[in-house]
C-alpha cells in the first residue's frame, strides 16, 4: 500500500515538474489572456468595503492561499521523510 502511495506521489511531482519545465522553455504563461482577472479587477473594487480590504483580501487572496499550501506541503514532506522510522514501529 505504501509503495502505491509513494508511486502516486512521485508521478504527481514528475507531472508538476514537467509542466513547469515546458512553461519555462516555451513561455506558455505569457500567451494566456487573463479574462477572469480583467472581470474581477473591474468588479472587485466595487465589492470591497474599502481600499485596504480590496488590496489585502481581494487581490492577494490567491497568493496567500498558495503560500499556505506550500507551507502545508513542506510540513507534510518533512513528516514523511523524518517520521518514517517512528511510523513503522522501529526505534
Amino acid at each position: 500500500m505504501s509503495n502505491t502511495i509513494r508511486n502516486l506521489f512521485a508521478a504527481v511531482m514528475a507531472a508538476i515538474l514537467s509542466v513547469t519545465l515546458f512553461d519555462a522553455v516555451y513561455h506558455v504563461s505569457s500567451m494566456i489572456t487573463p479574462g477572469v482577472s480583467n472581470i474581477y479587477n473591474a468588479l472587485g473594487t466595487q465589492i470591497a468595503p474599502n481600499m485596504v480590504t480590496a488590496v489585502i483580501f481581494d487581490f492577494r487572496g490567491y497568493d496567500t492561499l498558495g503560500e499556505s499550501i506550500i507551507l502545508l506541503t513542506a510540513g507534510l514532506v518533512v513528516l514523511l521523510v523524518f517520521g518514517r522510522g517512528r511510523l513503522g514501529g522501529k526505534p
